[in-house]
This record gives structure tokens, sequence and C-alpha cells, in this order.
């Protein structure tokens, strides 16, 4: 072999080798900044931030640098400001703005990123929209105005089902997209995995290993084994009492499962409201098993002593990480899971006056 041939078959391996070992850069570059230093923030398995690296402000200038696996949400945090999001992938990406204004940081350089962002305009849209919608329903049902009610309760559905649209066109236009499918998992707060099947299988086979496609497709695989009329998925979990709780301690009664924790405001009112049905129909078949996602006995006992229900309160103490949380799809809480006499789901989440309408039409009154 020739000197010649050989250098162009090293170049040829090195570039190969570069190419496997991409990195990103994130150059920031913000006004009025007083602080030090910058972190760089991801989110742990149990959906809480983590610091995975830190660096020096210089003139409001700063460098963090690495490699991600596929396309990841990180936050930029400077300082104790509010953390900015930035999907980052293996690329130069570029931070301008002022500190002061964190809603206008442009992020350029990151493909994923700038998809994310086109979805995200149409979600402020619709958020935009279902308020003013929803003072004109406060205005309409102080009024008793019916027809106003039914008119606006529509076009409040309707703008919901703009967005799956818009984000189901986008998809199939760029369904390489790991910034689309990051906004579709955001999707799943407002609305249920079926709603999103057809955007989710819309994904090319090629980003399937990305971590946010594979929990789409893991959510829709669930959705599919945890549906109305579908079979309850037992479960055993420790109560606050030193017992076991499983779901076939409740064969031949409804039984509600209320997820909750001692840190969440709204589980506690949820908790309240429960306790009257459960004081009107407990005598009649109709049970209540409390799911705590605490992490910290302590806490949760604490929460649980200071409101006595007479239901059982159960928790594993693993937070999110908790596998009855993960087969019953809890996202966020409160939550539940109504289940017939027979282990059947008869609703998932439903809200309060729905909730109160099956009791009464079950159990007559």
């Amino acid at each position: 072999m020739n000197r010649l041939r050989f250098l162009s078959l090293l170049l040829l391996v090195f570039l190969v080798s570069c190419s496997r070992n991409e990195s990103y850069v994130i150059h920031g570059d913000l006004r009025f900044v007083n602080a030090s230093r910058a972190y760089l923030l991801e989110q742990d398995e149990l959906g809480e931030l983590v610091v995975r690296d830190s660096t020096s402000i210089r003139g409001g200038v700063f460098y963090f640098r690495g490699r991600v696996k596929s396309p990841t949400m990180m936050y930029v945090q400077v300082g104790k400001r509010h953390p900015i999001d930035v999907l980052v992938e293996n690329t130069k990406i570029k931070m301008t703005g002022s500190i002061l204004l964190p809603d206008e940081i442009k992020v350029k350089g990151s493909r994923s990123h700038n998809e994310f962002v086109v979805l995200q305009k149409e979600m402020m849209k619709l958020k935009d929209e279902h308020s003013l919608l929803l003072i004109e329903l406060t205005n309409a049902k102080k009024q008793n105005n019916v027809n106003r009610v039914k008119t606006l309760t529509k076009q409040y559905n309707e703008a919901s089902e703009k967005l799956l649209a818009y984000t189901q066109r986008f998809v199939a236009g760029n369904p390489t997209s790991v910034g689309a499918a990051y906004f579709v998992c955001m999707l799943m707060q407002y609305f249920d995995v079926s709603k999103l099947k057809d955007i989710i299988l819309s994904f090319d086979s090629s980003i399937a290993d990305n971590q946010y496609v594979r929990f789409l497709n893991e959510e829709l695989a669930l959705n599919q084994k945890l549906s109305v009329a579908s079979e309850a998925p037992e479960f055993f979990l420790p109560t606050l009492d030193g017992d076991t709780v499983s779901l076939a301690n409740y064969q031949g009664q409804y039984v509600f499962i209320d997820f909750w924790a001692s840190w969440c405001e709204r589980s506690a009112e949820r908790r309240d409201r429960i306790a009257k049905s459960y004081e009107k129909y407990k005598g009649m078949g109709f049970n209540v098993l409390a799911v705590s996602l605490d992490r910290e006995e302590e806490a949760w006992s604490k929460a649980v002593e200071q409101k006595v229900y007479g239901w059982k309160e159960a928790s594993d103490l693993l937070y999110w990480e908790s596998p009855i949380s993960k087969v019953y799809r809890v996202h966020q809480i409160p939550y539940g899971v109504l289940i017939g006499p027979d282990g059947r789901i008869i609703s998932i989440n439903p809200r309060r006056y729905m909730l109160e309408a099956k009791l009464s039409n079950i159990f007559g009154y």
C-alpha cells in the first residue's frame, strides 16, 4: 500500500470516528446577567431536575459541552433565574437575549428545539383561546344561559381538536422530529393517549429508540390494556397500618382508586370531595383505596393523620416510579380509576361531577 493511499484511509477513519463522537456546544450570550455560574439541568427518572453540568459566566457569555445519545430536553439556569428549556442535540446551539425576558430568549442551531417551539406556539394559542372561552362560560352559567353554555362548550372542544389536527399534520410532514415527539409527550397531560394514537403511529421507525418515542409507544401499549371495560391490573401495596392490600380485597365491591400525595394541594381538596361520596355509598358496596405517590413515610403518615377518612391508605413510597402508577398510567395527580365488582374498569380519571353521576346511576340516587 503506498503512503498516499494509507494517509487517505487514515483520514477516512478519522472522519468516521469523529462522526461517531459528535457533541453539542451550547453557547450562551445573554444580557443583564449578574450571576457567576450557569447550570445545565436534566430530568431524572423521577421527573425532578438535577444538575448535569455547570460552567462560569463572563460578561453574560458561557459554554456547555457534552454529548447526548439522541435529542434530549435540558434546562439552562443562570444563577437563581427560572430555567430556560433547550432541546439539546449534538450540534452548535446558541442562546441569545435578555435574562430579564426569559420567554423571549432565542435558541438557534437545534432543529429539534425549533420544531418543538413551532408546536409549543400552537399550544399557547390554544391556552389563550381556552382562557377566553372559560371566562365566557363562567358568565353564561351565572346567567343560566343554557344555549350559550352549549355553544361555548362546543367551541372549547373544537379548539382542542384543532391543536390535535395541527400536530398530526406536522408529524406527518416531519416523521423524524424528536421535538414533535417531546411535544406529544406534553399533550398527554391534556388528552387521553387514545386520542393521540394516530399521531404516535406516524413517527418514523428511525427514531424509535429515542426516549420520548419509546415512552409514547409504551403508553399506547398500556392504553390497550388499560381501557374502560378492560380488566383492572392486580397490585399489592403496603398500607399505613403495616398490612398489605390488593385489588382482590375489593372483589364484589365498587372501588375508586385515588392517587394522591401529601405534597399536592389539589389532592387534599379532592379527598374531601370523595369522602362525601364514600359516606353516602359505603353501606351499599362502594369503597375507596387511597394510593399515595409520596416517598417520605413521615410526610405521608402526617398528612393521613390530619384527616382520617376510614378507607385504606397505601403506598410503596416509590414516588413516580411506583409500579402501580405505571400500569394505571398516572401522569399527574390527583388521578383516579373507578373499578366495578367484577374487577373491570368503569371510568378512568373521571372528573368530580362525572364520578358523582356514575355513582348516582349505579346506586340509584
